[in-house]
């Protein structure tokens, strides 16, 4: 059976998608993706505690890479906990796991952390000295000194003492860290289920729970059916697409499939209506329900050439719709919101139009003469450039690609050279967040800036995080 919402492949970076049960795992929501995508400055000089002294002739020792599982389960509720906020939980939890192994390094880090969280620097100071004690020469007991450290100086953000941090380190790498939270696989919390369940039960309004399904770390069978019965009654472009990538693969019973194609071409095209200016909403009318990787027709590509002149790639500001939906799930009590916010919001930017674009220009090239691959390569490369004007990375890589092809076919060297510069730039600043594992880390305050951040401008987020300059001035030239 055909897929009811086809959609292209997973990103080539990662887009806020919410992943398994951990704060830390939607942690794509930056980058990584997933995973969850800085202003980066030198590192402030300045002397180095007692310990970075008295253990830095130490080799670098990992923490014990297991303790039992019951240590594992209740240190892994007090990070999750911690990450959300909910530091009461935490503590509890915490309390548990530190009374079945006292030297427990990932739940000493935790500890620390919720001291660093709730400003108590005296307790945070002797939770590292237990953490250190724990897990000599780590760099995460380190870097979380130096945080502690310059959290002193006021008005010093999380981000950017964060940033600090981590560079005065050196950039150290902690995708391998044994010392995070996640670093362990474990059996499901049933608690996650059954809490998520809880709130969509509890939710009053459709619109809740739209945001709930939508940022839910699995579908139901009974949100799928939801969120179909919500696609006639949706007016925002950006909530449309997000239930359409929602929906997309077995989501849905295979009986609702047909159904689906028609409730979903019905409303676009009534989208499509209301907003002309939007070139997202009409190269998806256009081309998203086509064979990938056929030529286009004449007809195809002088609409097409329609298209690309168009004014913008789309009409609503993604910041605005995070800050929308993260308002109506918090006035609704639901836990974890700016989580469950971003995760749902996320989904608005997987786009199915520019993919198919791509891979009907590979099979148009060749039926075309060569004024008509020029004129093909400017319709991409118009299209491109609205794209990249987004400020998703997902959207401004997928636009980049566009403008690279685009500009290749029309023989233009120094745009093709420009959008690969571009594209290199990016690719290298996602692999240099991705050390960071920032989204892992279980501070409350420090994700909560990460997603305000990251949803205004995330490819500008990510450079200025590894270049050091001012997140307007990182953005980069446009093609």
């Amino acid at each position: 059976m055909t897929d009811p919402t086809p959609a292209p492949p997973s990103s080539p970076s990662s887009t806020p998608r919410r992943r398994g049960g951990p704060r830390w795992a939607i942690g794509g929501l930056v980058v990584a993706l997933a995973g969850a995508a800085f202003m980066v400055t030198q590192g402030r000089s300045g002397s180095k505690s007692e310990h970075e002294h008295e253990h830095e002739a130490k080799a670098p020792r990992p923490a014990k890479a297991q303790a039992p599982m019951p240590v594992l389960l209740a240190t892994d509720r007090a990070a999750r906990a911690a990450a959300t906020g909910d530091s009461e939980k935490a503590r509890t939890a915490l309390a548990e796991a530190l009374k079945l192994a006292p030297d427990h390094a990932p739940a000493l880090l935790v500890q620390a952390c919720l001291a660093l969280e709730a400003g108590n620097d005296a307790e945070a100071g002797a939770a590292l000295e237990k953490l250190e004690d724990a897990a000599p020469g780590s760099k995460e007991a380190q870097l979380l000194h130096r945080l502690r450290e310059l959290r002193r100086a006021p008005g010093t953000s999380w981000q950017q003492a964060f940033r600090e941090a981590w560079v005065s380190l050196g950039r150290p790498d902690f995708e391998k860290s044994t010392l995070l939270p996640g670093a362990t696989p474990l059996p499901p919390d049933p608690t996650v289920a059954e809490a998520e369940k809880a709130t969509w039960t509890r939710a009053t309004s459709d619109e809740v729970k739209l945001l709930l399904a939508l940022g839910a770390r699995r579908l139901d069978s009974e949100q799928a059916l939801f969120l179909l019965s919500q696609v006639p009654k949706l007016e925002d472009p950006a909530l449309y697409l997000a239930v359409m990538d929602a929906l997309r693969g077995n989501a849905l019973p295979e009986s609702a499939y047909d159904e689906a194609r028609k409730v979903f071409h019905q409303q676009l095209v009534k989208l499509a209506a209301a907003h002309p200016r939007s070139m997202q909403l009409q190269l998806l009318l256009l081309l998203g329900d086509t064979e990938q990787g056929s030529p286009m027709s004449a007809a195809e590509v002088n609409t097409l050439e329609k298209v690309s002149a168009l004014p913008v790639w789309r009409e609503n500001s993604y910041a605005e719709l995070y800050q929308r939906a993260h308002q109506l799930l918090r006035d609704a009590g639901v836990p974890d919101a700016s989580a469950t916010a971003a995760a749902a919001v996320a989904r608005s930017v997987v786009d199915r139009g520019s993919w198919v674009l791509r891979t009907r220009n590979v099979g148009t090239r060749g039926e075309l003469s060569p004024e008509g691959v020029k004129r093909l390569g400017r319709i991409s490369r118009d299209i491109g450039a609205r794209m990249v004007e987004q400020p998703t990375l997902m959207e401004r890589m997928a636009g980049l690609q566009l403008v690279r092809g685009g500009t290749q076919d029309m023989g233009d060297e120094l745009g093709r050279k420009l959008a690969l510069s571009q594209i290199d730039a990016l690719d290298g600043a996602v692999a240099a967040f991705r050390k960071t594992q920032l989204s892992r880390w279980p501070l409350h305050s420090l994700t909560e800036e990460l997603l305000e951040l990251n949803t205004k401008d995330e490819p500008a987020y990510l450079l200025s995080f590894v270049a050091g300059a001012p997140a307007a001035q990182a953005s980069g030239t446009q093609p």
